[in-house]
């Protein structure tokens, strides 16, 4: 989940401010009174935050290193009973690209010409960490895990129910029986379409229940080009 930071009116109420307002006034929901939010560095610290300096995935593996939350064992869903499981997460994300040479068209030694593609040396920033999970988190956690594979399922199978219904329809001619296999692969092509633009990179229940981690959030909506792989669950030894 996304961070949360308050300030302190006269009245005595809390006001919820985000980061980017640090250094500006904002007005106090309860009195209209305005309140000084003060920089950045003293908001993340008065939320707890011991890194206010790194970014939230330096956060993040900062805190795996030593052992400090929310990485200190807590199921990170319910933060109540210690984890029992845990399950690999692999978050790459693209630090700079140097462009080799920008392609183009070429003159060859024969005299005629060759297009050349851009070239460019990627450099790429490895993150490793844990989602921990005690064991009613776990089970819900393989739910989620097991619907997000039934619907990839569903989209592959509705594909070759549809060219069973084409070959049906050429080789048989029968338009009846064909018609309603097309429907049926409609629907789930429709199901499966969904899901595949919902998110194009990452699944929608890994990125729930990554949230759950301090910081994950931030990180994720920071990084333009990234990998983010789950690895499967098992056991903490």
């Amino acid at each position: 989940m996304a961070e949360k930071y308050f300030v302190e009116c006269d009245c005595g109420k809390r006001v919820r401010v985000a980061l980017h307002e640090a250094g500006t006034d904002k007005a106090c929901h309860s009195c209209d009174r305005r309140v000084r939010v003060p920089d950045s560095i003293t908001l993340q610290e008065s939320s707890g935050d011991p890194y206010p300096l790194l970014r939230p995935l330096e956060k993040i593996s900062r805190t795996v290193q030593n052992q400090e939350p929310p990485f200190d064992g807590l199921c990170h869903h319910c933060e109540e009973v210690n984890a029992v499981y845990e399950t690999p997460v692999q978050f790459n994300v693209l630090v700079k690209r140097e462009m080799d040479h920008d392609g183009g068209i070429r003159p060859t030694i024969t005299g005629g010409i060759k297009l050349e593609m851009a070239a460019a040396t990627e450099f790429w920033e490895e993150h490793s960490f844990s989602l921990l999970l005690c064991t009613d988190c776990y089970h819900a956690f393989e739910s989620d895990r097991s619907q997000s594979r039934f619907k990839k399922m569903i989209g592959k199978l509705s594909v070759a129910i549809l060219l069973m219904a084409l070959l049906i329809f050429v080789l048989l001619k029968d338009p009846l029986f064909a018609a309603v296999l097309t429907f049926c692969s409609l629907i789930g092509l429709f199901i499966s379409a969904i899901f595949i633009v919902s998110n194009q990179k990452v699944e929608p229940y890994v990125i729930k229940w990554l949230s759950e981690i301090r910081w994950f959030s931030d990180a994720f909506t920071m990084e333009d080009e990234y990998t983010l792989t789950m690895g499967e669950t098992h056991k903490i030894k």
